[in-house]
């Protein structure tokens, strides 16, 4: 079987239908969502329907989070407080009761789901460095644990007492002695140097993972959100992805 798993699409309608489309492509069995449908982007109501009917899983975000008034923007940065406001002014009640709806974490086959970090989803911490990873590990028992949050993506691989350490492919096979934490990169808001989207293809007979990078219209997604008012320096880093 083979399951895509992607997070972080932040309102960018343009990436999200890519996606979409190479999803349907590569005939997937299922699709996971990881987190964050909103926030940054033009398009919250377009992407939270498309995600609603895609996924079959669906996780919070902090973002989610925020646009639900769960938490305060007050530790987001000056442009993430700014487009929080705006997402929350458009944001429709359908929307919002889907939004409600999403978990906080999930358990599927060999792997652990979840936005942010696996020793404490609801703090929204960031798995940062490899210490930070190392740290994590100690909290899921799963072989694989699934995030997003950074927009960051790597494949973090630990076997036993050693360190952890990272896998510089794209793809790599799931070894029965390690244990890995694999940050699946962001749909809508890239930021490893970029400016494609990025989603992730488990197979669990083939026990493989795959990052997958694909280009989209960001021009358009940009003039979408000049037109909308939103921040220059958030319109200005999808063409650079970071």
């Amino acid at each position: 079987m083979r399951y895509g798993f992607f997070s972080d699409v932040h309102s960018n309608l343009e990436a999200l239908k890519v996606v979409m489309a190479d999803f349907e492509k590569e005939k997937l069995d299922g699709i996971f969502f990881l987190g964050d449908a909103v926030g940054y982007g033009p398009d919250p109501n377009e992407c939270v329907s498309i995600i609603s009917e895609r996924a079959e899983v669906k996780l919070m975000g902090n973002h989610d989070y925020a646009a639900l008034g769960l938490i305060e923007t007050n530790l987001f940065n000056v442009y993430a407080q700014e487009s929080m406001e705006w997402t929350k002014n458009v944001l429709s009640d359908k929307s919002l009761k889907i939004l409600s709806g999403f978990a906080m974490d999930h358990r599927f086959d060999q792997s652990y789901l979840v936005h942010s970090t696996p020793k404490e989803p609801q703090e929204w911490d960031y798995i940062l460095d490899l210490d930070d990873a190392e740290e994590n590990f100690k909290y899921f028992n799963k072989q694989i644990c699934f995030i997003g949050h950074s927009h960051s993506p790597a494949i973090i691989k630990k076997s036993g007492d050693r360190h952890c350490f990272v896998h510089g492919e794209s793809r790599s096979e799931i070894e029965e002695e390690f244990k890995y934490i694999v940050n699946i990169g962001s749909v809508g808001q890239p930021r490893d140097g970029c400016n494609q989207a990025c989603y992730l293809i488990y197979n669990t007979n083939e026990k493989t993972i795959t990052l997958k990078r694909l280009p989209y219209d960001y021009e358009k997604t940009q003039a979408k959100m000049k037109k909308k008012g939103l921040p220059q320096f958030l319109i200005d880093r999808l063409a650079v992805g970071r």
